[in-house]
């Protein structure tokens, strides 16, 4: 792995301006090793409004795609100035040409917005708030073209794979029988098959607690939206379904169907039409399916090498696992299996 890359003033001053006299380096998040997240205070000659910024750095050989690597970067130099939703302003995205990180400088929100920590519930006006968020994402008009973009998840699904990988982990003691599992997956072809040809959008796919900095007075505002390193596309019911196979149970404080129903009625507000209730229904229940399958895969990597005990990404596993166990089962039910 490549040293850890720290933002030094040379680049501050890039970004901001030859008013920035010196920088102090806090390293506030780390999932090393992919990327480092820095507060930097400032100390600027003069006037300035900037008196703290946000810096990321990417490791370019974090993972083995290089395409990893260059996608959030790619997304605010190219998708970012056409969404249309509440984001930081971003100062500089460059790549430092010594060690290949690839830098991104951008606002610090923590002045206007609470960020909260993991393990976090959201309350219920705080998911409506991320819920409007997703809603102004997802009717976003642009192309998705960009082979950078993740694909959709339906894609990355290897059907004859999944009972494998749910064996791993069954016989590392994690998981119990699943009965159903096989018409699970014959009713996840049937439903790839019906949805092939839907109608894409643009999707966050890691809308966690720590990626939604909430404003401090909600109100009608929606969440400002970060961390865009999974960015991809499909259909906008997946980010939904992530919503409830996340960690710690973080949107399941009210029921499924109310945030359900909350995410539609704000799609409804800004746009003309939006589907019947019978055909959202038969669209989530096919996004659930394939978000739940689609993690059976990082599941029995986990199995096999699991994390550090005491680490964030233990923590993390520890409550996921039993997430996506028991959504498979229940999804058994939903879909009168």
């Amino acid at each position: 792995m490549q040293q850890p890359y720290q933002p030094d003033l040379d680049l501050l001053k890039q970004a901001l301006g030859s008013h920035v006299q010196e920088c102090h380096v806090e390293l506030i998040k780390t999932t090393l090793p992919w990327s480092l997240v820095y507060r930097v205070t400032l100390l600027t000659q003069g006037h300035s409004s900037h008196e703290s910024v946000i810096v990321k750095a990417i490791n370019p050989k974090g993972l083995n795609d290089p395409l990893e690597a260059e996608r959030e970067p790619n997304f605010y130099k190219i998708l970012y100035p056409k969404i249309n939703i509440p984001k930081p302003i971003i100062h500089l995205v460059t790549t430092d040409r010594a060690s290949g990180w690839h830098m991104i400088v951008m606002e610090d929100l923590s002045l206007t917005h609470r960020i909260p920590k993991h393990p976090y519930q959201w309350t219920r006006d705080e998911l409506r708030s991320v819920l409007r968020a997703y809603a102004l994402l997802h009717i976003t008009n642009i192309s998705f073209s960009e082979s950078w973009l993740k694909p959709r998840h339906e894609s990355q699904l290897d059907f004859d794979a999944i009972p494998q990988q749910v064996a791993i982990v069954q016989r590392a003691g994690i998981w119990d029988a699943l009965p159903q599992l096989s018409d699970l997956i014959s009713y996840a072809r049937e439903s790839c098959l019906k949805y092939e040809n839907a109608t894409i959008a643009l999707l966050h796919n890691d809308t966690t607690p720590t990626n939604a900095p909430l404003p401090f007075d909600l109100g009608p505002q929606p969440a400002v939206l970060i961390d865009w390193q999974d960015v991809g596309i499909g259909m906008p019911e997946m980010d939904l379904a992530y919503i409830d196979l996340q960690p710690f149970d973080s949107g399941r404080l009210i029921p499924r169907s109310e945030l359900l129903s909350h995410y539609w009625h704000s799609r409804a507000e800004i746009e003309e039409h939006i589907p019947s209730p019978a055909e959202r229904t038969n669209r989530q229940l096919h996004a659930d399916l394939v978000m739940v399958l689609w993690l059976t895969r990082t599941a029995s990597r986990v199995a096999l090498h699991p994390h550090p005990e005491g680490t964030y990404p233990r923590m993390h596993w520890d409550s996921q696992f039993g997430i996506v166990y028991n959504r498979l089962k229940d999804l058994a039910k939903e879909i009168n299996l």
